[in-house]
């Protein structure tokens, strides 16, 4: 579909070391491969819950000590990579961000463990945090690595910030299918004398603002664009399973519901019923 354009040269990897953290891990070795990228590994103990509500100094450095061996063992298959280790305290969230902005990272990667990135109970904090105030697009991992991105779906609501996740995808991957997803209203259906032909014809103008997207963007009119009426996070999920798409593409910030699949009310359901990854372009990017 497109010609890899640029690449990220350092990928953070923040893991929770969970039984399912490896798929992240794993994720992370494969994009560091490939990119010819530096990884950096962070484990971030929460003070709070490493012993009791007061650790002492010794239950701090025995924590930080079991997690680089985790970390040691996790990575051994990692050959050929410039990888570095890193245990933390404190915030997850404000550890992960300054981490990435002290290493000059342009690239973060987060497992999952059970239903929730980072841990159940790092979801409504940590993951939120990350995704909006991170300078660096933000991959959430929840399949295991068989293969590359192959099917991309870019979740749109034709702002500059879905436009940039837009050129985020043409960027990083080389696709076999890349489609541009929109959900789109009809508010006034029930009050209409034709609620059908009033669908229609919102349908009908939610394609013809995606063909101008993408026109506006310059894009190949070879990417399929996918309409559907109702709410962005249900639709976007089912989608995603009904196609097989391996990765979810969205921003930050935008003009309706996109604004929040990811750090807003929708996160839920996209985390729980999504089959595939999602990437989240910042809503500032750093220059190449």
């Amino acid at each position: 579909m497109s010609a890899l354009k640029r690449s990220p040269s350092h990928l953070l990897l923040a893991t929770d070391l969970s039984a399912r953290s490896d798929r992240a891990i794993d994720r992370a070795i494969a994009l560091a491969r490939a990119w010819h990228a530096r990884l950096t590994v962070l484990h971030v103990l929460d003070e709070l819950n490493v012993q009791n509500d007061q650790p002492s100094r010794p239950a701090l450095a025995g924590a930080q000590q079991r997690a680089m061996r985790i970390l040691r063992d996790d990575l051994a298959d990692a050959d050929g990579i410039r990888i570095d280790l890193l245990v933390k305290s404190g915030h997850p969230g404000d550890v992960i961000l300054e981490a990435a902005k002290q290493l000059g990272c342009d690239f973060v990667v987060t497992g999952i463990a059970g239903n929730a990135p980072m841990g159940q109970s790092l979801l409504g904090s940590t993951v939120t945090k990350v995704t909006r105030h991170a300078s660096a697009p933000v991959l959430v991992v929840k399949q295991r690595a068989r293969t590359s991105y192959r099917q991309v779906t870019v979740a749109t609501d034709f702002s500059p910030a879905s436009g940039s996740a837009l050129d985020l995808a043409l960027e990083l991957f080389e696709v076999d299918q890349l489609s541009l997803f929109h959900a789109y209203d009809a508010p006034y259906r029930p009050l209409t004398e034709e609620p059908e032909a009033y669908s229609r014809e919102c349908a009908r103008l939610a394609i013809r603002k995606a063909q101008d997207f993408l026109e506006e963007a310059g894009i190949p009119d070879q990417i399929e664009i996918v309409v559907l009426e109702g709410d962005v996070g249900r639709l976007i999920a089912n989608h995603a399973a009904a196609h097989g798409v391996d990765l979810i593409v969205t921003g930050t910030h935008g003009k309706s519901g996109i604004a929040h699949l990811l750090v807003g009310s929708v996160v839920s359901a996209i985390l729980d019923e999504a089959p595939c990854d999602i990437l989240v372009a910042p809503s500032i990017r750093k220059k190449s």
